[in-house]
C-alpha cells in the first residue's frame, strides 16, 4: 500500500511539474536545446574540449534531451483525457480509416499524436532538432570511453548508457507500432548493442527476440536469424523462436534450414501443435505425402479433437490413391463437425472419381455381361457421391462448383426434377 501511495504522489508531482512548464516553457526548452546543440558543436571542434570526455558526455546527454523535447511524456496506451492535461487542445484533429480502423490524427506544433479508441497508439515528430539523437547520443558515449585513458568516466558512461537503453525502447515501441519496422530493428538493435558492453553487459533475450521479430518484420531474414539464434543460445524458452527461425529461412530460400529448424523445434517441444502443422504443411508442399502423414500421426496424438488434422490426412490418402483411407479420414472430419463443407465435398468428389474410373473401366470391357455389371457398379458408385455434394452445397448454396457437380450427377442419374432446378440456380448465380 505504502509503495502505491508514493508511486501515486511521484505521478502527481510529475504531472504537476510539467503542467508548471506550460507550452511557452517547452518552446524555450526547444529553442534552449538548439542552442547547446550548436555550443557543443563548437566544443567537439575546439582543440582542447574535443579531447576531454566530459565534453562529449554532456553531448551524450544532450541528445537524449533532444529525445525527449517533443514526446518526453508520451507512452503507448495513454488515455486521451491524460493527453490533453499535458498537450492541451491540438491545432487539428484529422481521421485516417486504414484496415478498418479508425485513427484521430492529434496535429501539435511540432508532433502528430495517433489515437485509436481513446487512447494513443503511436506519434510522429514533425519538427526536430535532429534526425538521429539517440545514435548521436550512443556515438558520443562510445567516444567518451575512447578519450577516457584512465577510466574516470566509466560510472556516467555506464549511468548513460542505462538511461539511452530505456529511450531506445520507447522509440522501438513507437516505431514498431507505426509499422516502421526498419527503424523499430534499428532501435531494437542498438538496445542489444548496449547490452553487449562490457559496461552494461546485459543480456535481455526478450529484446534480442524481438530484434529478431522486427528483422523479420523488415524483410531482413539474415539478420532476424543471427537474433533469433542469439536468443536460443541464451536460453530463450520458447516453441515460437523455431517457428520464426523456420519462416525467416524460407524468406531467404534455404529450404534445407528451413525444415532442419522445425525438426530441431520438434525434437524440443515433440507436443507443440504449431510445428508439428508447420512440419506437415512442409512435407505436404514438397510432396513428401508419406513423412507428412507420419507427423499427422504425431498430431493427432497431440491433439486427437482437432478436426483439420483428420482433414487433412484425407485429402493426403486421395493424392496417394488410397481411396479408403481418405474416405475414412473425411468422414470422421464430418463426426467430428456436420457443417465440415471442405469435408462433405471432397468426400463426394472421392466418390465421383472412383465412378468415372469405375465407368471407363466398364467402357473398355468387351464382354457385354462384365460391361453392364461394372457400369451398374459405376452408378452405384455415383449414387455414393450425391448425398455428400448435396450436403456441401447446402452448407454453401453459392458454391457453383458444388452446383455443376451436382448438374452432371443428376443428368448421369436422370434425375430430372433435380436437374432441372439446379440449373436454374446455376444460371441465376451466373447471371444469365
Amino acid at each position: 500500500m505504502k509503495r502505491i501511495t508514493l508511486l501515486f504522489t511521484l505521478i502527481i508531482s510529475g504531472i504537476i511539474n510539467v503542467l508548471a512548464q506550460g507550452p511557452e516553457t517547452a518552446m524555450l526548452n526547444y529553442s534552449n536545446l538548439e542552442n547547446k546543440l550548436k555550443k557543443s558543436d563548437l566544443n567537439i571542434q575546439d582543440p582542447k574540449k574535443g579531447i576531454e570526455p566530459k565534453t562529449w558526455l554532456e553531448r551524450a546527454k544532450l541528445f537524449q534531451d533532444i529525445f525527449d523535447v517533443n514526446t518526453q511524456i508520451l507512452r503507448s496506451e495513454m488515455p486521451v483525457a491524460e493527453l490533453k492535461l499535458f498537450y492541451k487542445e491540438p491545432k487539428e484533429i484529422k481521421k485516417v480509416e486504414q484496415n478498418g480502423v479508425i485513427t484521430e490524427q492529434y496535429v501539435y506544433e511540432r508532433v502528430t499524436i495517433n489515437v485509436e479508441n481513446g487512447s494513443v497508439k503511436s506519434w510522429q515528430e514533425t519538427q526536430v532538432i535532429n534526425p538521429n539523437p539517440l545514435n548521436e547520443s550512443l556515438s558520443c558515449y562510445n567516444k567518451a570511453l575512447e578519450l577516457d585513458k584512465e577510466g574516470k568516466s566509466k560510472k556516467k558512461v555506464t549511468d548513460g548508457l542505462k538511461e539511452l537503453k530505456t529511450k531506445y525502447e520507447k522509440k522501438a515501441l513507437n516505431d514498431y507500432n507505426l509499422k516502421d519496422f526498419n527503424s523499430s530493428f534499428a532501435a531494437f538493435s542498438s538496445i542489444v548493442e548496449i547490452g553487449e558492453n562490457p559496461l552494461i553487459n546485459t543480456s535481455d533475450t526478450l529484446i534480442i527476440y524481438y530484434t529478431g521479430l522486427t528483422a523479420s518484420e523488415a524483410g531482413k531474414p539474415q539478420e532476424a536469424i543471427k537474433y533469433f539464434k542469439k536468443a536460443l543460445a541464451l536460453n530463450y524458452d520458447s516453441p515460437a523462436v523455431y517457428l520464426d527461425i523456420f519462416k525467416a529461412y524460407s524468406a531467404a530460400g534455404d529450404s534445407t534450414m528451413s525444415l532442419e529448424s522445425l525438426k530441431q523445434g520438434f525434437q524440443k517441444y515433440s507436443d507443440n501443435v504449431s510445428i508439428l502443422i508447420e512440419l506437415i504443411n512442409y512435407y505436404i508442399g514438397k510432396n513428401q505425402s508419406e513423412q507428412a502423414l507420419e507427423y499427422l500421426d504425431k498430431a493427432k496424438n497431440n491433439d486427437p479433437t482437432n478436426k483439420s488434422f483428420y482433414f487433412a490426412e484425407g485429402t493426403l490418402y486421395d493424392k496417394m490413391g488410397k481411396t479408403d483411407n481418405a474416405i475414412k479420414a473425411y468422414n470422421k472430419t464430418i463426426e467430428m463437425d456436420p457443417t465440415y463443407f471442405d469435408a462433405y465435398y471432397n468426400l463426394a468428389v472421392v466418390y465421383y472419381n472412383n465412378a468415372v474410373k469405375m465407368m471407363e473401366d466398364a467402357i473398355n470391357e468387351q464382354d457385354n455381361k462384365k460391361y453392364l455389371e461394372k457400369k451398374a457398379s459405376a452408378e452405384e458408385e455415383f449414387k455414393k457421391s450425391i448425398p455428400f455434394m448435396e450436403k456441401a452445397n447446402e452448407m454453401n448454396p453459392k458454391d457453383l462448383s458444388s452446383l455443376e457437380t451436382l448438374k452432371s450427377l443428376y443428368y448421369r442419374m436422370k434425375m430430372n426434377d433435380k436437374l432441372e432446378e439446379v440449373t436454374k440456380r446455376i444460371k441465376e448465380l451466373k447471371g444469365e
